[in-house]
């Protein structure tokens, strides 16, 4: 999807993006298999870090810096609808509300949350060891699956590349309807 020539740099967590890109992408995620009561304080303090700190500090950096960023940072439905995790859907609500509330120094930026429900074939859930409950709630869902990541990968290519930034400040749930559907 990106454009011929287009030079794409994964930054590992911990280390600081380059701050003269045109666009930004940041894919943080860290989610438990154990609620928030059952994590030890270490790790619901990782979790924040990782899920809403650390891209929120990157950010900031970014748009203090460069006049022409665009960003999308990827939040989460969990933000919205809670998770058996509750420290992951804290983070991304707190990542949420940081999309929604930053000013932007000049017209040109922009910043932009996506917060999908389950993606089907992201390794968040291909690496889960309970796939049977994934699957049945998939059946269960509005749209009888979940989503796949070339749609997230769609709307993202669409935000950063053919939106001409007017999309900012607001959080795009990807949840097909799931909780605004008949039960």
């Amino acid at each position: 999807m990106f454009p011929e020539g287009e030079s794409v740099y994964a930054v590992p967590r911990n280390e600081k993006p380059p701050m003269d890109c045109e666009r930004y992408l940041f894919c943080a995620g860290l989610l438990r298999a154990k609620s928030g009561a059952e994590q030890s304080d270490a790790e619901r303090k990782e979790s924040f870090v990782v899920n809403a700190e650390q891209v929120i500090r990157a950010c900031d950096e970014i748009l203090a810096a460069n006049d022409n960023a665009r960003i999308c940072v990827m939040g989460s439905e969990s933000g919205f609808a809670g998770s058996y995790d509750t420290t992951y859907a804290e983070a991304k609500r707190a990542l949420h509300s940081y999309v929604e509330t930053k000013k932007l120094r000049t017209p040109r930026q922009q910043l932009v949350c996506v917060a999908p429900n389950i993606i089907r074939d992201a390794e968040m859930t291909l690496t889960r060891h309970d796939l049977a409950e994934v699957d049945r709630r998939a059946k269960a869902h509005p749209k009888e699956r979940f989503l796949a990541a070339r749609e997230v990968a769609r709307l993202i290519h669409f935000l950063l590349y053919v939106d001409e930034g007017y999309i900012s400040g607001v959080t795009i749930r990807m949840n097909g309807g799931a909780h605004t559907a008949e039960t």
